[in-house]
C-alpha cells in the first residue's frame, strides 16, 4: 500500500492543526524501521513503488522549518510544502481563516530556502487560501499562476503539485486546476488506491494518527479500518 500523510503545524499546542514535534520524529523513525519508505510524490505514483509513503506539509507553518526539517533531514527524507504564498513571514490570517481558527507563525523566504536546500519540494496552496468554489476561471487562474510564480522567482522551479485549500474543490475546480499540475491534493482519508484521479488524490490527515502507539506497521489491517471509518464518518457529515 502507499499514501500521501498531511501535516500543517509540528507543535505541542494542541490545536486540530498541531502535531506533537516528538511523535512526528518518532513517527518518521518508526515508519522506516518497519520497512515503509519514505519518497517524493512523484516516486510514490510511479506503478513500481510499493510500501512508501510521501509526507506532506500545508500553508508553510514556521514550526514546520524549526521541528520537523531537522527531522527529516536526519534521516534524508524528501518532502512537500503547499506554499500559502501571500502569507511567507506573516500569520495564517487569510480572509477565509474560520472564526477561531489557531493563529500560526508563518515561514519566510530564507527559512523556505533552507528547507528546499535540505530537500523540502515547494509546491502551491494558491496566494490567499481561497474557497475556490467560490471564484470564477479568471480568479482561480491568478491565484494559481501568481503563487507559481512566485515559486518559481525563489526557487528556480514551477510548482508541480497543488493542494485545495481546506479540501475544498468541485468537478469545475478539479479541471481548471487539474491541468496546471502533475496532481492536485484533497483531504480525504484514504490511502492511494490503483486507480488514481491525479487532480483528486486522497492524503491522511495526520491529526488521525496522533495517538498510535506504533507506527512500525503501518499499514495495518487494524489501522486502515479506523481511516476507513473515520473517511465514511466524515463523507456522511458532508452529506448532512
Amino acid at each position: 500500500m502507499k499514501a500521501i500523510l498531511t501535516f500543517h503545524s509540528i507543535d505541542d499546542r494542541g490545536t486540530v492543526l498541531s502535531f506533537p514535534p516528538e511523535t512526528f520524529a518518532r513517527m518518521i523513525n518508526e515508519i522506516l524501521e518497519g520497512g515503509v519508505n519514505i519518497c517524493s510524490l512523484d516516486q510514490l505514483l510511479s506503478p513500481e513503488t510499493d510500501n512508501a509513503v510521501a509526507i506532506t506539509f500545508d500553508d508553510g507553518m514556521r514550526s514546520v522549518y524549526q521541528n520537523a526539517l531537522p527531522v527529516l533531514k536526519d534521516v534524508e527524507a524528501p518532502s512537500h510544502l503547499y506554499l500559502t504564498t501571500g502569507y511567507v513571514a506573516g500569520k495564517n490570517n487569510w480572509p477565509t481563516q474560520p472564526a477561531g481558527a489557531p493563529a500560526f507563525d508563518m515561514m519566510s523566504w530564507p527559512e523556505l530556502e533552507a528547507c528546499a536546500g535540505a530537500g523540502m519540494m515547494i509546491e502551491s496552496h494558491t496566494v490567499s487560501h481561497p474557497n475556490l468554489c467560490r471564484l470564477d476561471q479568471e480568479q482561480i487562474e491568478e491565484e494559481c499562476e501568481t503563487a507559481n510564480q512566485s515559486i518559481e522567482n525563489q526557487f528556480g522551479r514551477r510548482p508541480r503539485h497543488f493542494a485545495y485549500p481546506y479540501g475544498i474543490y468541485d468537478a469545475r475546480v478539479a479541471e481548471i486546476v487539474g491541468d496546471k499540475y502533475q496532481t492536485c491534493a484533497t483531504t480525504s482519508l484514504l490511502p492511494l488506491g490503483r486507480k488514481l484521479k491525479t487532480a483528486e488524490l486522497p492524503r491522511i490527515d495526520s491529526y488521525y494518527l496522533q495517538k498510535r502507539k506504533d507506527y512500525r506497521n503501518f499499514f495495518s489491517p487494524a489501522a486502515n479500518s479506523y481511516l476507513r471509518l473515520r473517511h465514511g464518518m466524515r463523507v456522511f457529515r458532508s452529506m448532512l
